[in-house]
């Protein structure tokens, strides 16, 4: 009995601070998760690391709707940022990056079962060759309240090229989706998250409101919105635990840059 008695000493006084620190943590450090996914297949021997299968994309889905996460889209979060608006600490946004017709043929039907927003990146020269999506089936996508933002027009590393060379990047991949499916593209996601100050003017000067990196995003108290940070979801993450920390809001903090 005493020995049990000691360990309540020990143990409660540890998980009340922890309780405490993690309260602190979200009240000062919580940002809304960005969630970005790749490819949803379950053949991707050429891209491991990208790829999510079709069923721990729904395993994922079905946590983040089971435990009432709310799901809003990325402009919502850029416009709710840019007014220094509180969001409620149970929010997720949910993005896919390059366009490949695998999310359209597993993920894009498992989101309208949930009713979940998200927004498709999508590599202007890409679209219509094999394994990419058409501008058919983003049309379709767009009608369910997906968002599509542009990832440039050939996938270019944009910190390596010259000021034509990202002016065509950036501002034409937007004319030709804008032109193609007549709404506004507002959104964007850097290539392999690459940016630097010449990149944000650009996309400012374009028209765009906001813009993905991935963990490499810039954050001091508040989030740049021209240089958002996103959570890399993969076929490990459906693990419960996994996915609480992944979404907690403060998972930023603990990931190398």
């Amino acid at each position: 009995m005493k020995k049990i008695s000691a360990l309540k000493k020990i143990i409660l006084p540890g998980f009340i601070i922890a309780v405490i620190s993690l309260a602190i943590l979200q009240y000062f450090f919580y940002e809304v998760p960005i969630l970005t996914y790749h490819r949803i297949s379950s053949f991707c021997f050429d891209t491991p690391l990208l790829c999510v299968s079709p069923k721990s994309f729904q395993r994922q889905m079905d946590f983040i709707s089971s435990h009432r996460y709310q799901v809003i889209s990325l402009e919502e979060l850029v416009n709710a940022l840019s007014r220094k608006k509180n969001l409620p600490r149970k929010t997720v946004v949910i993005t896919f990056d390059d366009g490949t017709e695998d999310a359209y043929q597993y993920g894009f039907p498992i989101l309208k079962k949930y009713g979940f927003a998200a927004t498709i990146f999508i590599i202007t020269d890409f679209i219509g060759k094999p394994g990419f999506l058409s501008y058919n089936q983003l049309k379709e996508i767009q009608k369910w309240g997906i968002d599509i933002g542009s990832h440039t027009k050939t996938h270019v590393f944009l910190p390596k090229v010259n000021d034509k060379k990202l002016w065509q990047e950036i501002f034409e991949s937007k004319q030709e989706i804008q032109s193609r499916l007549g709404k506004e593209v507002n959104l964007f996601s850097y290539p392999m998250g690459g940016f630097n100050p010449q990149a944000q003017f650009f996309l400012k000067k374009s028209g765009y409101k906001g813009a993905c990196a991935t963990n490499r995003g810039r954050y001091r108290f508040t989030p740049d919105i021209f240089a958002l940070r996103r959570i890399k979801m993969t076929d490990d993450s459906d693990n419960p635990l996994v996915m609480w920390v992944k979404l907690s809001g403060i998972y930023n903090l603990f990931r190398r840059k």
